[in-house]
């Protein structure tokens, strides 16, 4: 008896630590998609781009120069999780519009980037700067000059690229999660049902040891506090995916100094807002530099 409980035991330890180990390579470990940049040729030389990063990943991305050099602007765009560079292009019309130049980039484990871990904004905050210094060694602008604009999982990225970088011109953040086990837990519950909570512990010991950070450093609700950049906060109440109450209790902690926050009802689902009433979403754009970013260069 006491040998076919020791068994017993064993198996549901090696049957909960596989598992455990699935799940947390479902929160770190990216799908990946290649981008398709033939999109892009309307924008015409399309050069692309490279960043090495401090631990040796080779981060690749799309620089778009625009052709009105009278207008000195630029934006830096952050897709979500599991896509490309592709994923922002959405962003790029209006901006190119305006007169900016514009990069777009594949995070690490993304597209035709390196590494294979996401780390939950913890170095893709480090990633995102990295590209805004390639974007003002070619165009010649300054931080001040350039805004980030992040959707999802790399809204969260901007937010917390801001919050140790208070020099952008402004960050425009649709969706993004307040924290990591916010983001996770609510999809898994979702998805596997309330069983999958004992497989919590396990999972998320996981993923701290595998991809070697710590959990608080990713949350975006704590971080908020800190950032002192205009930020234009966007999240649809129809939102399938990430609850948008997530982005309230962001808005919570944001200095509305300098923070607007947009709680659209216009029935879209995760971060289709812009694609599904692009007229309505720009001008949600346009009233926020109005408003908080005067002396943003003005079009």
């Amino acid at each position: 008896m006491k040998k076919i409980l020791a068994f017993l035991i064993s198996l549901f330890l090696v049957i909960y630590v596989a598992l455990g180990w699935f799940f947390s390579s479902l929160i770190i470990v990216p799908w990946r998609s290649q981008p398709d940049l033939s999109a892009l040729n309307k924008y015409g030389v399309v050069a692309p781009i490279e960043v090495l990063t401090d631990d040796n990943v080779s981060l690749k991305g799309s620089y778009l120069k625009n052709p009105n050099d009278s207008v000195f602007c630029g934006a830096v765009v952050s897709h979500g999780w599991g896509g490309n560079r592709m994923g922002g292009a959405e962003y790029a019309p209006y901006f190119w519009k305006k007169g900016c130049d514009i990069i777009l980039y594949d995070h690490r484990g993304h597209g035709e980037s390196g590494g294979s871990l996401g780390t939950w904004s913890i170095l893709e905050r480090k990633d995102h700067l990295a590209f805004s210094e390639v974007l003002m060694h070619k165009s010649g602008l300054t931080l001040d000059q350039i805004g980030w604009i992040g959707k999802s999982w790399g809204a969260a990225a901007v937010l917390a690229a801001s919050s140790v970088t208070p020099k952008v011109g402004f960050i425009l953040a649709d969706s993004p999660y307040r924290d990591i086990k916010s983001a996770v837990n609510e999809r898994a519950l979702r998805r596997y049902g309330s069983w999958i909570e004992i497989f919590y512990p396990i999972t998320y010991f996981l993923v701290q040891w595998r991809a070697q950070f710590d959990l608080d450093e990713a949350n975006i609700e704590a971080l908020a506090s800190e950032i002192r950049v205009p930020t234009l906060l966007i999240h649809s109440q129809s939102d399938d995916q990430t609850s948008s109450w997530q982005s309230v209790d962001i808005n919570k902690k944001l200095n509305h100094e300098y923070a607007i926050f947009h709680h659209t009802n216009w029935g879209s689902k995760h971060c289709k807002d812009m694609k599904d009433h692009p007229q309505k979403y720009e001008a949600l754009i346009d009233d926020f530099l109005t408003e908080k970013v005067p002396n943003w260069p003005h079009f």
